[in-house]
């Protein structure tokens, strides 16, 4: 084994210090200066691996299958829910909405945790960044504690500008007010979903899940009817 000069073991000292320094100042940062770190620093490694691993896997689903299109695609953070109760819920969904399983799909995906370790995490928050930033995802489940941020810098859709009438007023008592960095009104921008069948007996409520519409999108329509099964499957 070779020896360890003091040059090495400086080095590794000042490896060290820095990865710490670099973790300090990103707790330090505001929720809005996170996102923007997150998508500035790591985008060109993000698209850079997600285009390796989409290719891959487009090539290898293209020669099995043909292309299937997400008519709905949710992200949980956080999920406390067994994932046999989601599949249950997907299949139901999309039953409803007439999707042809060959063409069509809904997904929901749960592997968002933010729990985790450090790196885990951050590793997490740039995935989820990366995918609303390609309009990949529609709907964001969250706990409150993470929601929050979200919702404060401008990640949803307004929802008293896209609920119909009928599901506005059944969901009153639900909605969550927030209002935004560049927008001091408060306005309607998630719902609690602590009063739904799937998270009043699936899940743990410690930190009530908020649901929310992304600004950017492609199937709101869909992402409007879910939230009505999801309060109507009581």
């Amino acid at each position: 084994m070779p020896k360890q000069t003091r040059l090495s073991e400086d080095a590794e000292i000042y490896q060290i210090n820095k990865d710490k320094n670099e973790k300090e100042r990103f707790r330090d940062l505001s929720f809005k200066k996170k996102i923007s770190y997150l998508w500035e620093y790591y985008r060109l490694h993000a698209l850079f691996t997600i285009i390796i691993f989409g290719f891959l896997g487009y090539t290898i689903y293209t020669i099995s299958k043909p292309n299937i299109e997400a008519k709905l695609y949710t992200a949980i953070i956080n999920n406390t829910i067994d994932d046999v109760i989601l599949d249950e819920y997907k299949a139901e969904f999309t039953d409803l909405l007439q999707l042809d399983p060959e063409k069509e799909e809904v997904i929901i995906n749960s592997k968002f945790y933010f729990n985790g370790s450090y790196d885990y995490a951050m590793n997490m928050r740039q995935i989820l960044v990366t995918y609303t930033h390609a309009q990949e995802i529609d709907i964001i489940i969250a706990p409150k504690s993470e929601f929050e941020g979200y919702a404060y810098n401008g990640f949803f859709y307004k929802l008293s500008d896209q609920l119909p009438t009928d599901l506005y007023s059944m969901l009153t008592d639900q909605f969550y007010l927030s209002d935004m960095e560049d927008d001091p009104q408060e306005n309607v921008y998630g719902i609690y979903l602590t009063e739904s069948d799937l998270f009043q007996n699936h899940a743990v409520n410690n930190d009530p899940y908020i649901l929310g519409i992304v600004g950017n999108s492609k199937n709101r329509e869909n992402a409007i009817e879910f939230i009505r099964f999801l309060f109507e499957a009581n």
